[in-house]
């Protein structure tokens, strides 16, 4: 089993007193950030508590560690934990007094978080059923847990240009994913020996890429210098500044693979003459754990005549390798489970000796060296202990993150709909052919917590603007798959509001249900009939009414209010700028798509330069309510200022020209115009700087007109607000303050977190009539 290295245990003490210091206010919490990150310690969405990713090396993990989980949820927090898609386990609110406390407890266990997030090395994974699986080449857990012990003895493993992922797969199924990480190691046997065939660069999220093949074979002594060497690259060539830019994949493009693999072997070959890597050992450490092959399983399976127990045996159970023994998967809805629940597994081993626990990539839990006579009767504890955990690896198994119900990042409430859709599954699907062949994941976001670039169907949030209003949408993809060299990205087939998801979903798989045979290969299906197909179905679902028309388009899925971005942390008030920004030069490019088809259409063109002009303004503050107050304040705020080209001053004189009595090739000249000026947009887009700025974005003429330090901003929404407080304090010297005035809810929340992330002092906040006053002092 994995051993917590020291170094990890001497580091609490560390961690430990700069909590103290935050506690006593003699450390900044922006700094604290910094600090609390790589030890796998996130803020969840509010700011007001904590959630702490416990790395599981693997996947594996005993009946005294989940005890201990369990046990820590329970003490420190809610008694909430979540399985991720890395096989980490997480630990839900908590306190930020009692991040160290979980630390301390947790270690006495072998258990860390360290890593767990920021520019670190995360969780090495590895095949779930590595070490019981008839097909693997061999045994990888062994590699992944003795190289996650060297990764986390090395101080340069925190302290990287971004977070960096390592997989291991056992067999050509590939179920680690290896093109799919920043490093992927593929067992591989060459005249008898153990190594592996070595890829690297991939990664999913916003810019996802598929790993190249750096080594056709290192053997299995040389895992370590290969992964150190990859790492060094890293270390010392990648990007720190820009965090969109700074994943070893991009790293890898801007060099050229070639130019990489060339400082790669100098590093490889550096560490070689130079230093000495060994992993553990763990055949010669007496870990019973790679000692299980020998045993000897005993009995036949059960056969009861029970309906559930038949679905139990046809869909949860996989035999091992070793003759007399099988591995039980059980479905985690979403990956959640409460602490009570999660003892009660573990709690197991006294009755059914010496299984062994583990934790998948989607989400749920493997009993492991079960005795098959003993099947049913753990059928029927299990079933007296989890409500629902039959059908895994069903499209009723829907991964999920997290989404916008702790994470400061989520955009939708990603779980909310996976319960719409679970409703939909259960009533319709279940024993179908779509039922086995198919898969879900769900991501509220993006970035790929819930791995929406590999389904066979998936989603991933975002947000919409119709009818003044943010609306949470999907976009839909078909057709990932995660198989080695075969391994394929899911393509975007098109976006869809949240609200129509399960009704979508219902035509669009009995429309399958029609289709299937049972016999196609199920990823040429998804990319041709089946992508015919949701494309049509898209288009029956795609409309969304008027927010006095039809209320429910506006609320997420498990949600009761109006849907808006509050509530993201205060890191996060630029990535909801950034969304609405996105979604209006998205409805510009339809605008201009839909004018070329229409023989250059007035309305059309219109809705491009409205959408272009418009597009920018959040981040000047502004949120223009008609057409031409859009136009005039593009001019203000950008042609004025120097920012935009000035021959764009004109825009509101074009607009206003463009009629319905204009000839053929009047229109296409005005559509020419309006093309032009979207590329222009995305320009300028480009060129913005993190914090919002353009270059030459502040012209004289905005910093006189700051003339006093006052800023009423009642009655302004988030994220507005603070954009437009952030963009007034540009304007002042380092120690002014600001006073600035708020309404009650999601600003007096929201804006004053975000400053404090900003590096700005709150010095009040003070209750008025129907608002506050906060007073700020900039950095």
């Amino acid at each position: 089993m994995f051993q917590l290295p020291d170094e990890v245990k001497k580091g609490i003490e560390s961690y430990k007193s700069a909590l103290g210091d935050l506690l006593t206010g003699k450390l900044a919490p922006a700094r604290f950030k910094g600090i609390r990150v790589p030890w796998g310690i996130y803020s969840q969405r509010g700011e007001k508590v904590y959630m702490a990713r416990v790395r599981i090396p693997a996947g594996l993990v005993n009946a005294a560690q989940l005890k201990a989980l369990a046990s820590a949820a329970e003490k420190f927090a809610q008694g909430k934990l979540h399985i991720t898609t890395r096989q980490d386990i997480q630990i839900h609110d908590l306190k930020i007094e009692d991040t160290a406390k979980v630390m301390d407890y947790l270690k006495e266990y072998n258990l860390s978080a360290r890593g767990g997030g920021g520019n670190t090395v995360r969780n090495v994974i590895a095949c779930v059923l590595s070490g019981i699986c008839k097909d693997e080449t061999f045994d990888v857990r062994s590699d992944a847990i003795a190289l996650s012990e060297y990764i986390l003895r090395q101080e340069a493993s925190f302290n990287l240009p971004r977070k960096f992922k390592i997989s291991f797969s056992g067999c050509r199924k590939d179920c680690a994913g290896c093109l799919v990480n920043d490093v992927g190691f593929l067992a591989k046997l060459e005249n008898g020996k153990k190594g592996f065939k070595v890829f690297t660069g991939g990664g999913m999220g916003a810019e996802s890429r598929l790993g190249k093949l750096l080594e056709e074979f290192i053997p299995q002594e040389d895992l370590g210098y290969c992964t150190e060497a990859i790492k060094n690259v890293f270390y010392k060539n990648g990007d720190r500044r820009n965090k969109h830019h700074n994943r070893l994949r991009f790293l890898i493009e801007d060099l050229g693979f070639e130019k990489f693999k060339e400082l790669y072997r100098k590093e490889l070959k550096d560490l070689k003459e130079n230093a000495y890597i060994a992993l553990r050992k763990m055949e010669a450490s007496g870990d019973t754990f790679l000692k299980r092959s020998i045993a000897v399983g005993a009995g036949e399976i059960p056969q009861i005549e029970d309906a559930e127990y038949s679905e139990f045996l046809k869909y949860n159970v996989q035999p091992q390798k070793q003759k007399g023994f099988s591995a039980l998967e059980l479905r985690i809805g979403r990956g959640n489970i409460s602490a009570e629940d999660l003892w009660a597994l573990a709690d197991l081993e006294h009755e059914f000796g010496e299984i062994e626990f583990r934790t998948s990539q989607n989400q749920n839990l493997f009993i492991c060296w079960v005795k098959q006579q003993d099947i049913y009767k753990l059928f029927l504890k299990v079933k007296g202990i989890l409500p629902d955990f039959l059908y895994p690896e069903t499209i009723l198994d829907i991964v999920a993150c997290k989404g916008a119900l702790t994470c400061n990042l989520g955009l939708c409430n990603s779980p909310g709909l996976s319960k719409e859709i679970e409703k939909v599954i259960k009533e319709n699907f279940i024993g179908k052919k779509v039922f086995e062949k198919l898969e879900i994941k769900i991501n509220g976001c993006p970035n790929s917590c819930g791995q929406h670039p590999i389904g066979k169907i998936s989603f991933y949030g975002m947000v919409k603007r119709v009818d003044n209003r943010p609306v949470p949408f999907y976009r839909l993809l078909l057709g990932g798959r995660k198989e080695a060299e075969l391994t394929k990205f899911a393509e975007g087939i098109g976006v869809i509001p949240a609200r129509n998801i399960p009704v979508f979903l219902k035509e669009f798989l009995e429309q399958l249900e029609k289709k299937i045979t049972g016999e196609e290969d199920i990823y040429e299906f998804l990319q041709g009939p089946a992508k015919d197909i949701a494309q049509e179905v898209l288009g029956k679902f795609s409309y969304v009414p008027a927010f006095s028309e039809n209320k429910d388009f506006y609320v997420d899925w498990g949600k009761q209010e109006e849907f808006s971005l509050a509530g993201l942390g205060p890191g996060e008030c630029g990535a909801g700028v950034l969304d609405m920004i996105d979604s209006d030069l998205a409805d510009a490019k339809l605008a201009l798509e839909g004018a070329e088809k229409e023989n250059y259409s007035i309305q059309q063109v219109k809705k491009a330069i409205f959408f272009s002009s418009r597009s920018l303004l959040v981040v000047k503050g502004v949120e223009p309510k008609t057409e031409l107050e859009a136009l005039a304040e593009f001019k203000k705020k950008f042609v004025e200022t120097g920012i935009a080209d000035s021959r764009y001053g004109d825009l509101e004189d074009v607009f206003k020209s463009i009629r319905d009595d204009l000839n053929a090739e009047e229109r296409k000249e005005k559509f020419l115009y309006a093309k032009d000026f979207f590329t222009h947009i995305n320009e300028l887009y480009k060129a913005m700087d993190s914090s919002f700025n353009f270059p030459q974005r502040q012209a004289e003429a905005e910093k006189l007109a700051i003339a006093q330090n006052t800023l009423n901003l009642k009655g302004v929404a988030c994220p507005i607000n603070y954009v437009k407080t952030k963009l007034f304090l540009e304007g002042l010297k380092s120690g002014d303050t600001l006073e600035v005035f708020l309404d009650e809810g999601e600003p007096i929340d929201n804006v004053p977190k975000s400053l404090q992330n900003d590096g700005h002092q709150i010095l009040k906040i003070e209750r008025l009539n129907g608002f506050y006053r906060i007073v700020v002092k900039k950095a």
